[in-house]
């Protein structure tokens, strides 16, 4: 089965590209390509950001679309990936406002996906988009594939997608979605994907919200899209 890889950012995209290519460092990729490594490495990070002309140039070298690396959409079916790659489970769904008994609800295995690359495939998982609440960047049926934030020794990074678990009655009932971690004043928020009037509201990472613990789970690595 077929999936298009709708990753993130361009920067995340394109350090994707440029790792299946061969190119371990970035600075190797810069030196092949034939441009300053702070510009490169710039348009990895998103401390810069890169246009047409230079995803042209991206394109080319690292064997992807232009479209994928600048939208993350249409063009990449997995095409420059030289490796089976291994399967993972998709033991659940995100579905803000959702709660479910964890005894009854969303357990066992759904489906399975292609693992990320690069990334033991024991520290993955997966869950399948239900409802409007990342419907920004992902459709319902649309297939999340995670780092678990334990096992990998997650350490949150501004921009991150990462699924976060609300879990009330001491853990009886749970809530998952994905939010967009952001840096603020405060500490880190998590910050909704969705044009949903009923999902515009940030979650403050400390711990509770009314109540509820809060937690973030996992590290959104890849949106599995099929065509």
């Amino acid at each position: 089965m077929a999936y298009f890889v709708a990753m993130g950012t361009r920067g995340e995209r394109l350090k994707r590209a440029r790792q299946d290519a061969g190119f371990r460092y970035a600075a190797d990729a810069a030196r092949a390509l034939g441009i300053p490594y702070p510009t490169y490495a710039g348009h990895e990070n998103g401390s810069r950001k890169f246009e047409a002309d230079e995803a042209s140039v991206y394109a080319r070298k690292f064997k992807v679309s232009v479209e994928w690396l600048l939208t993350g959409k249409a063009g990449n079916v997995l095409t420059n990936v030289t490796a089976p790659l291994a399967t993972i489970n998709v033991i659940g769904t995100i579905r803000a406002g959702l709660w479910q008994d964890v005894d009854v609800g969303d357990s066992g295995v759904y489906d399975t996906a292609p693992a990320a690359p690069n990334v033991p495939p024991e520290w993955q998982y997966a869950f399948r988009v239900e409802g409007t609440s990342l419907n920004k960047i992902a459709n319902p049926g649309d297939i999340l594939i995670c780092l678990d934030a334990v096992k990998s020794r997650y350490d949150m990074q501004d921009g991150d997608l990462v699924v976060v678990e609300r879990s009330r009655y001491s853990g009886q009932m749970v809530e998952r979605t994905a939010k967009r971690i952001r840096r603020s004043a405060a500490g880190f928020e998590l910050w909704p994907e969705s044009t949903d009037p009923a999902f515009q509201t940030p979650i403050v990472i400390d711990g509770k919200e009314n109540g509820d613990e809060v937690s973030v789970i996992a590290k959104v690595l890849w949106i599995l899209r099929k065509p």
